[in-house]
């Protein structure tokens, strides 16, 4: 009988899928920053061991803050290797130790990144309350308040709330990838139009992560209305 129940088990396991489409889309929209601060990182490194103050691949001011550098620096890179594969269902059922272990990296990269970047606006920059750096501090605020709401609803073992609230803290981090695509499309729809594509793009330039976090936002809360009627109709059937 129970080895009976254990095969039952496994196949069930084994039917769960790994959930590629989501897991490789975050993985590509984390890679755009991720990849490249492994690189950063690395010359840094090489810069400040070697007393090189100066380099044609990034620029000089990173040198002169290299410890909010490589904080926000790793924080991200974390984020990047461990997120996207807590999206995997596959790997939630096989491996729950790994899925709480990669979770709490994740959740503790997520805030570092957020407030580490308001630390390294204000080493390279310089600081002043224009549009730019507010929206940054909306951003980082909003980051930290979404992750802790998550954590609060799992350690309340509230999964649906953690998951939803996991969902709009990521799609608040990747808020500031976002804009990179918008300036694509502006290219595109407004390149023929330069007076129009200049006020755009410095428009973009002052609230493009606010823009960012209203369009992922805007996507995941219509994914979660979509989701309402699948669950009833599955409630249903188990009625």
């Amino acid at each position: 009988m129970s080895d009976s129940i254990t095969m039952q088990n496994d196949a069930r396991v084994k039917s769960i899928p790994f959930n590629w489409s989501v897991v490789g889309f975050l993985l590509f929209m984390t890679a755009i920053p991720g990849v490249p601060a492994i690189f950063l990182l690395a010359l840094v490194a090489i810069g400040s061991s070697n007393g090189v103050s100066d380099s044609s691949m990034i620029n000089a001011l990173h040198f002169e803050a290299p410890a909010a550098i490589f904080v926000h620096g790793v924080a991200g890179i974390l984020f990047f290797l461990t997120m996207p594969f807590q999206f995997s269902p596959a790997l939630r059922a096989k491996n729950i130790t790994w899925h709480k272990v990669g979770g709490r990296i994740a959740l503790l990269s997520g805030y570092v990144m957020g407030l580490s970047a308001i630390w390294m606006h204000h080493v390279l920059y310089l600081v002043s309350f224009d549009a730019r750096y507010i929206s940054l501090l909306v951003m980082s605020v909003a980051m930290c308040i979404a992750f802790s709401l998550a954590l609060w609803h799992i350690i309340n073992r509230n999964i649906q709330s953690h998951r939803k609230w996991m969902v709009r803290a990521v799609a608040i981090t990747l808020g500031a990838v976002t804009p990179l695509f918008v300036e694509v499309i502006l290219l595109l729809l407004f390149g023929q139009f330069e007076s129009t594509l200049t006020i755009l793009n410095q428009f973009q330039h002052d609230y493009g992560r606010l823009v960012g976090v209203a369009i992922n936002l805007g996507i995941v809360e219509y994914m979660f209305f979509k989701e309402q009627p699948k669950k009833k109709a599955r409630s249903q059937l188990a009625m």
